[in-house]
């Protein structure tokens, strides 16, 4: 008998912590559950707040259909139409067939007097612009705006900068060959000399492991980042000696420095424009379903996504994104024949001014 009630005491004791445990797993769970059913409640709630400020923005406007943009506005001067027509073959030509979705996401634009003072409703959807904007200001209003589903965070972060079409794409690549030839850094000088390896380095698409040694290799090149874009940030407490030593020449203060630097605080070879030309080039290649691959995989490498978005090897991209770039080198200016007479004669003027001066006389 007391064997019996000794196993049952020993049994009863074990059992209470599970019972405990069962019993604290179970409030998470409904409490898990209300906040779901909360959240699910308010993402309701918000869905329904847009969806009535969407249906007062259209009240009274008109709506304007241009290949796939869909644009409501309120009747005015703005040329929205005759730009909608100009931005539209720029967004079909970068999106492709994503492009199609723009018309179930309308632009929502209203139209003011820059004038006028007077007070007005405030929408918290859309654009309201000055209608006294010219076409050309219209048309990069729509271009930089295109309400089409952004880029993933990966491919976001890569870019740095913002994927929009372009209407002047060789001034676009005109930017980029001034880069290859201004830029301090020996990877985009490889780049610029037809180095692939170092173009494909230059834009971090290849071995993201030591980018300082592989970016800027000399002293004379960690020497230009240090001051030319952080010498008034390491200007201040501990690291302003090191400046100093670094501005003097001392490469391992300037090394130093740049290595105190987040990975992705280090100042790129190329700008955020010539990545965003490069994956121009690669949606062009790819045709109309470029796009839609290209943000297929977000947990792929960049070069393979744009390789897959491409149709072609990153080599064969880059190689390609070099060669326009390189054709697109903004032209000289040309002086005409007497401006070298008139740049002589200002210099006789001056030089006999300075000579007549009393300081050179005896």
């Amino acid at each position: 008998m007391c064997r019996r009630f000794g196993l049952l005491l020993i049994l009863g004791v074990l059992a209470s912590p599970l019972f405990g445990q069962d019993t604290l797993i179970s409030r998470l769970r409904i409490r898990a559950d209300s906040l779901l059913r909360t959240w699910q409640q308010a993402v309701a709630i918000a869905n329904l707040a847009d969806s009535l400020e969407r249906e007062r923005a259209t009240i009274g406007r008109d709506t304007i259909a241009v290949g796939a943009l869909r644009i409501i506005t309120n009747a005015s001067p703005l040329p929205v139409r005759q730009a909608a027509a100009l931005a539209w073959p720029a967004i079909d030509s970068l999106y492709g067939s994503a492009a199609a979705d723009l018309a179930e996401r309308p632009y929502f634009i209203r139209a003011v007097d820059p004038d006028s003072n007077a007070r007005r409703a405030v929408l918290h959807v859309g654009l309201e612009v000055p209608w006294d904007l010219d076409l050309r200001s219209t048309t990069t209003l729509l271009l930089t705006t295109v309400p089409i589903a952004p880029p993933d965070r990966a491919l976001a972060t890569w870019l740095t900068g913002v994927l929009r079409p372009s209407i002047h794409p060789r001034e676009d690549l005109g930017g980029v060959y001034l880069e290859f030839v201004t830029a301090p850094s020996q990877a985009a000088r490889g780049c610029f000399m037809g180095d692939i390896a170092s173009c494909i380095d230059a834009l971090g698409l290849g071995d993201t492991n030591h980018q300082l040694e592989r970016w800027y290799p000399s002293a004379p090149e960690r020497r230009a980042v240090v001051t030319g874009s952080f010498a008034d940030f390491f200007d201040h407490g501990g690291s302003a000696p090191a400046l100093r030593e670094c501005v003097a020449g001392r490469d391992a203060s300037c090394t130093a420095l740049l290595r105190s630097l987040p990975a992705d605080v280090l100042p790129k070879p190329l700008s955020d424009a010539a990545r965003v030309s490069l994956v121009r080039d690669a949606l062009r290649l790819g045709g109309q379903d470029a796009y839609r691959r290209l943000l297929r995989d977000p947990e792929a490498a960049i070069a393979d996504r744009l390789a897959e978005a491409a149709g072609v090897s990153v080599d064969s991209l880059v190689a390609g994104w070099r060669n326009a770039a390189l054709a697109a080198r903004p032209a000289p200016v040309e002086l005409p024949w007497w401006a070298i007479g008139v740049a002589l004669g200002w210099v006789t003027v001056f030089a006999g001014c300075g000579l007549s001066s009393s300081r050179w006389r005896l």
